[in-house]
């Protein structure tokens, strides 16, 4: 084995290092314990929605995505084809990252940034924390998660919040609140993108910030996964030491592993630990620290590096030669590798328990949405490898991913009309 793959393996950072078979047994069943209301770092929440078919004249709602990173809110138009329009507001930065923040100025900025949207009859609110339905269409954070600090957002009605902060500014506010998770948004955006196809079912998968997934039942629940708090995954010294860095440690465990949002600081901390163990040139952490200019390193900067191991990047410039940028290119691809396995596990999971995919007529229509898979350099490919070796080839079942444009604002609107 060479260094590189010795290192790898040592600190658990491949696809290698874990059995696929194991792990599947493993989240699946607690993900039956959890369903069945048993305790477990995996949440599992029932979401209830009419099955009324869309309008049959035109009908404007709001739609708004409070993301791990940005929030976006857009006024959307619905008939019975489908989505007409769609009129967006300029995105604005999720209140609370970076930073503490009090809770009432937490849904503040967010009121302020969202605006006259808060004021339309029907407003659906995709909120990619957990929270737990309620029978009025609000919801109660049940989880924080994706570094936000906001002390008290866990126990607060995100509906309630913003209604409240809209009127604090004099503001009307909306008559009907639909609170859903950004993975029931899209896997509702793609039922809606799929038409009449002959699909066996609909599965939403988020890779972006943050990752989870969602899926029906087959006694029709709605179930949202949060997948990335699942802690039952095998970690290494080195994401052991970086989970500690947080201000949630032992929380989410599976997300810090590969999700977009956490991406530079577990890099950062590889290649610190690489070159301290001699695999890298003396040097090196220094010669990062100064290309980045007091920047944190970032999902970006990995995805261009893996782009372009020769372009000009901070980690490109911090490199001492070719054999260095290729031994970092290797880490880099192994560890994308790990986290597509891992992705792979958790959404077969979905189509096991929604028993969808088992004939090719009908397959099940995967929505993958995010910023990370979308972006980062050979993920996507890697996860469909490694949905091919297991879920197709080892499970028999079949599906296809989909990346269906704005499929969380359309998903959530049809939220928002489809609440009674």
């Amino acid at each position: 084995m060479s260094a590189v793959g010795d290192f790898l393996m040592r600190h658990r950072l491949c696809a290698e290092a874990y059995d696929w078979e194991e792990q599947l047994a493993r989240f699946l069943e607690e993900m039956d314990a959890v369903r069945g209301g048993h305790p477990g770092s995996l949440k599992m929440i029932p979401m209830a929605l009419s099955t009324r078919p869309l309008p049959e004249k035109p009908v404007t709602v709001a739609a708004i995505d409070i993301g791990g990173t940005n929030v976006r809110s857009a006024a959307v138009t619905l008939d019975r084809s489908g989505v007409l329009a769609i009129d967006r507001q300029p995105a604005f930065r999720t209140p609370g990252i970076g930073r503490q923040m009090r809770l009432e100025d937490f849904y503040r900025v967010l009121a302020e940034g969202i605006g006259e949207h808060l004021a339309m009859e029907r407003v659906g609110i995709c909120f990619s924390l957990a929270a737990e339905p309620l029978p009025d269409g609000d919801a109660v954070v049940t989880a924080g998660a994706k570094q936000l600090n906001v002390p008290g957002l866990v126990g607060s009605r995100v509906g309630a919040g913003l209604r409240n902060a809209a009127r604090a500014l004099g503001r009307a506010c909306g008559q009907r609140f639909t609170v859903v998770n950004d993975t029931l948004a899209a896997a509702l955006g793609g039922r809606l993108e799929a038409g009449q196809g002959r699909y066996g079912g609909f599965v939403g998968f988020i890779y972006g910030t943050g990752t989870n997934t969602a899926y029906r039942e087959p006694n029709g629940a709605i179930i949202n996964v949060e997948s990335g708090a699942y802690c039952g995954f095998p970690t290494g010294d080195i994401d052991d030491r970086y989970d500690r860095g947080h201000i949630d440690p032992g929380c989410d465990r599976f997300e810090k592993m590969v999700s977009g949002g956490y991406q530079g600081g577990l890099m950062a901390l590889v290649l610190e630990t690489a070159a301290a163990e001699g695999l890298l040139s003396p040097g090196f952490s220094q010669r990062l620290t100064d290309a980045l200019g007091g920047a944190a390193l970032s999902s970006a900067h990995i995805s261009a590096f893996a782009g372009d191991p020769s372009g000009g990047g901070p980690i490109a410039a911090a490199c001492a030669d070719d054999a260095e940028r290729r031994a970092i290119a290797a880490i880099v691809d192994a560890v994308t590798g790990r986290s597509a396995l891992l992705c792979s596990v958790t959404v077969t999971a979905a189509l096991i328990r929604a028993e969808i995919g088992t004939s090719a007529a009908a397959p099940a229509f995967i929505t993958a949405e995010g910023s990370t898979f979308i972006k980062q350099p050979g993920f996507r490919q890697k996860l469909e490898a490694c949905m091919s070796e297991y879920a197709a080839r080892r499970r028999g079942l079949h599906y296809a991913f989909h990346i269906v444009p704005d499929a969380v604002v359309k998903g959530t609107a049809i939220a928002a009309y489809m609440r009674e």
